[in-house]
């Protein structure tokens, strides 16, 4: 007997209440990443999730909504390590509690990236992707 064929089958894309604000996809991670103030403050932390557009991240340290950061993301391409840097804002924050590495959330939305750096941004989320 014969499996019948699926291929032509289209199944529609979950749809949740984030998922249809988002221009972009989120792919999640771990990475460590610097997050650099101003005041050359250095927060060290994790990028919990990745996307086009912001970062979630995941510190120990509080920063305020609306603070300017420089963030420098660190991964691994092959037998390198490679480092993302660019400019972002804070544009969410959250308190948790049960956390496994850091006290406190933070959704970044990416402003500035220089175009070679962005290329390998783009091949890092494939890769994620």
């Amino acid at each position: 007997m014969q499996e019948p064929k699926l291929l032509h089958l289209k199944i529609p894309p979950l749809k949740t209440h984030l998922s249809e604000r988002r221009r972009f996809p989120r792919f999640h991670c771990e990475f460590p990443i610097d997050c650099i103030t101003k005041e050359t403050e250095i927060h060290v932390g994790i990028a919990a999730n990745i996307s086009q557009e912001g970062i979630l991240i995941c510190l120990h340290d509080r920063i305020t909504v609306g603070t300017p950061l420089r963030v420098q993301l660190v991964f691994a391409q092959g037998f390198k390590l490679k480092a993302i840097s660019a400019n972002a804002i804070v544009v969410w924050s959250d308190i948790v509690h049960h956390a496994f590495w850091g006290r406190y959330r933070y959704g970044l939305r990416l402003i500035k990236m220089s175009e070679g750096v962005f290329s390998d941004f783009k091949r890092l989320l494939g890769h994620l992707a």
